[in-house]
């Protein structure tokens, strides 16, 4: 019987093969010819290993598929919902996921280098050993996400690195100790309050303070650096966690350039 593939909103047809009864087969045969599958309802759909190059996938469901070893180099992702879909190995290299969403989806050793996931939901994902050479996460969520052995070189980090530079310089005495507490695994991007807090709980405890006291940097769980700062949990460390030793290099790097322009961070405050 032929493979119907529907508009996951409306139920309307987008396409159908008519000679296969696979759906994994017609899939590729549609991306090979050009055809758009945008908001495509592919929910679980077992596309292991498929080569789907260049697909047009906007605003599709892919929650809960099979993508292993899967192609999608180039492809358009954007505002597509990849939940707990399984990309482990999967290439998707310089595919565009702006907005997409792929909480608790697993993408251990995937290759996403150049892609860009701005603004794209990670909460929970695996990304071990997964390559994010020149990948763009500006504003990505990545609370809970896993990234033992991910590679972060030279993805593009700039506007949530100058962000965080942005938080420090309102509170530079209190520098030295939130680079102490992500040595100590003392971070928790999830909570403003308790022993172990996000950046700015992190900075008030420093300052044995209220989060919400400190002039110029009301607590704002959507900025730039706060949603980064979700990817570490009490008892990360720089060695166990890449965004923990992103922030803490960050950090250090602040520290240093402030010292080397103004001599201690102590004078320059004052």
């Amino acid at each position: 019987m032929p493979v119907t593939i529907k508009n996951r909103w409306s139920g309307e047809t987008i396409a159908t093969v008519e000679d296969t009864d696979d759906l994994r087969e017609a899939v590729i045969r549609l991306v090979k010819q050009g055809v758009s599958l945008n908001d495509a309802d592919l929910y679980r759909a077992s596309l292991d290993g498929a080569s789907l190059v260049g697909a047009r996938l906007v605003g599709a469901s892919l929650d809960r598929a099979s993508l292993v070893g899967a192609r999608l180099d180039r492809a358009r992702l954007d505002g597509a919902s990849l939940d707990r879909a399984r990309l482990d190995g999967a290439s998707l290299d310089g595919a565009s996921l702006v907005g997409a969403s792929l909480d608790g989806a697993s993408l251990d050793g995937a290759s996403l280098v150049g892609a860009r996931l701005d603004g794209a939901s990670l909460v929970g994902a695996r990304l071990d050993r997964a390559r994010l050479d020149g990948a763009s996460l500006v504003g990505a969520r990545l609370d809970g996400a896993s990234l033992v052995g991910a590679i972060l070189d030279s993805a593009s980090l700039v506007p949530i690195r100058n962000d965080m530079w942005a938080v420090l310089t309102m509170a530079p005495l209190e520098v030295p100790a939130l680079i102490a507490a992500l040595n100590e695994g003392r971070v928790d991007g999830s909570a403003y309050e308790g022993e172990c807090a996000c950046l700015v709980g992190t900075i008030a405890n420093a300052r044995k303070c209220s989060h919400d006291a400190i002039e110029g940097l009301e607590p704002d769980s959507s900025r730039p650096a706060e949603c980064f700062f979700m990817g570490i949990k009490k008892g990360d460390t720089p060695e166990t966690n890449q965004v923990s030793k992103l922030a803490r290099d960050w950090s250090l790097e602040w520290y240093e350039r402030m010292q080397k322009a103004f001599g201690p961070v102590e004078a320059a405050a004052s």
